[in-house]
């Protein structure tokens, strides 16, 4: 048997429809054998499905890599039209001029959208499909919270989505995703049933070590056997405002669409009776704050993580609202860390001074609908300043290479915050901080701008218990009654209750 030739395609942007666009200088794009030298890297650029895929593939014998592009966008708002159009349209010739291949891997989040287009990654997937023709299989890895369009089953041969929120499985779904296409090529042939189930969760609601999500997932798990080869149970990502948002059932089988038929019918009926359970309730702001100056009064106390859920720099959030910051520090909260804000002027200024100064601190930022509002503290001390580049020391995402800009650690009475010049920090490292002279252990009260990942790392600092969801306003916000919907099909749990829904 040849070497087989597996095109390596990615493209990663989970869209925020109330965020800012994403213009093409924001996405880090990876063309060729740059591919290939990062995912086998000691510290890639490419997310860990890409880097657990090549490592299975290596392990399971002699293969050959076809690089096309990585498109890596994180997460924001829309991305610019003209951009991934033209995008697609160059993976596209570029696949033609390296055809005939053996089989594709995309590395895909699912939840892209443009202002003019709702289903790039559908687009993508038909456009690769078209290329490569009806028989070459085409295996994804996708994000749990992946919005799943049927043109994206109808054009993919299995979608691989993972298991688990925070995502500490990336690598080994990437690894899952090189074993089902070596299956293929050995002549397995995959049949896939899904079901779209009128609910759209909030995203406090989907971790999965616990809760409806975590049942779910561990339930069809379970089912795994020689017929059932994959199932994905992707909740999607509620702020891209789709018509085709919703929990997405997708079940493959080898070579039996009866088996997958009945498995996904069952989950689906499963996760309708969950419904109610994907309710959830968030901790009001000024109890949050109660709760932060207690830890700080009495050390008897567990310290607090507060996420800021209106500003979820992971949901598309801009990492910059100021709700949460103005009122502790109006509340004169004391022994507090706010782990990150984006403020590139801030930064600027505070470089010019130097540390050891202070400074009138003019923090800007977007408070929802109220954009540039300002808040300004005097007398503040340039604590640290750090030139932004670091690699992340612990979790799933351990080695890889951040660049957040230079930053500075301002100290305000008592608070002090980490301010970034570029791209909000996605996942809170707790060897950054330390670098910057924060001592985790005395810390009382951590404010993170994210809403699931520090679970994954800052557990042995704080309880389960004292990890609160601050409900904040923001693009973010968990309480989807907020925000204006345009595409959402209705009825959709919970927008809408007062409704059944049989298959």
């Amino acid at each position: 048997m040849h070497s087989k030739r597996v095109a390596i395609i990615g493209q990663f942007l989970e869209s925020n429809r109330y965020a800012q666009v994403i213009p093409r200088e924001r996405f880090r794009i990876l063309r060729g054998d740059a591919i290939v030298r990062d995912a086998r890297s000691q510290s890639p650029k490419l997310l860990k499905e890409g880097q657990g895929f090549f490592s299975q593939m290596d392990a399971l014998g002699e293969w050959q890599a076809v690089p096309i592009t990585m498109i890596l966008g994180g997460a924001g708002g829309p991305a610019e039209h003209d951009f991934i159009v033209d995008e697609i349209e160059h993976i596209k010739e570029e696949l033609a001029t390296q055809s005939p291949v053996d089989g594709v891997y995309i590395l895909n989040h699912g939840a892209m959208t443009t202002p003019l287009e709702e289903d790039p990654d559908g687009l993508l997937y038909a456009g690769v499909r078209q290329i490569v023709g009806a028989h070459t299989p085409i295996v994804t890895t996708v994000d749990l919270h992946a919005n799943i369009s049927q043109r994206m089953v109808d054009n993919a041969d299995v979608i691989v989505s993972y298991l688990t929120d925070p995502h500490t499985d990336q690598f080994s779904r990437g690894q899952e995703a090189a074993n089902i296409l070596c299956e293929m090529f050995a002549g397995m042939r995959p049949t896939t049933a899904n079901i779209r189930v009128p609910i759209v969760p909030p995203n406090v609601s989907l971790l999965t070590a616990s809760g409806p999500y975590g049942d779910l997932i561990e339930y069809g798990q379970r089912k795994l056997d020689s017929d059932i080869l994959n199932v994905s149970i992707v909740a999607g990502f509620a702020y891209s405002d789709t018509s085709f948002n919703g929990l997405h059932v997708i079940v493959t089988a080898r070579d039996n669409l009866a088996a997958a038929d009945i498995l996904c019918a069952a989950i689906a009926d499963r996760a309708w009776s969950f419904k109610e359970r994907f309710l959830w309730d968030l901790v009001p702001m000024q109890e949050a704050i109660a709760l932060s100056i207690a830890a700080s009064e009495d050390n008897e106390l567990d310290p607090v993580l507060l996420a800021d859920l209106g500003d979820n720099v992971g949901a598309g959030g801009p990492g910059n609202t100021l709700h949460l910051l103005e009122a502790l520090h109006k509340t004169e909260a004391t022994d507090v860390v706010i782990g990150s804000f984006f403020d590139p002027e801030l930064v600027a200024n505070a470089i010019a001074a130097g540390v050891g100064e202070t400074i009138s601190a003019t923090f800007t930022g977007d408070d929802w609908e109220q954009k540039n509002s300002t808040y300004v503290v005097n007398d503040v001390l340039v604590e640290c300043l750090h030139p932004g580049e670091f690699h992340i020391s612990i979790g799933p995402l351990n080695g890889m290479r951040v660049n957040a800009g230079p930053m500075c650690l301002l100290k305000l009475d008592g608070l002090q915050v980490l301010v970034t010049s570029r791209r909000p920090i996605v996942w809170p490292d707790p060897q950054l901080l330390e670098s910057l002279g924060i001592q985790i252990s005395r810390i009382r009260t951590l404010v993170l701008k994210c809403r699931s990942n520090y679970r994954a790392v800052y557990g042995e600092y704080f309880s389960a218990s004292r990890m609160i969801e601050v409900d904040t306003p923001g693009c973010t916000s968990p309480v989807l009654t907020r925000h204006s919907w345009t595409r959402i099909p209705r009825p959709s749990y919970p927008l809408d209750q007062d409704f059944d829904w049989q298959r």
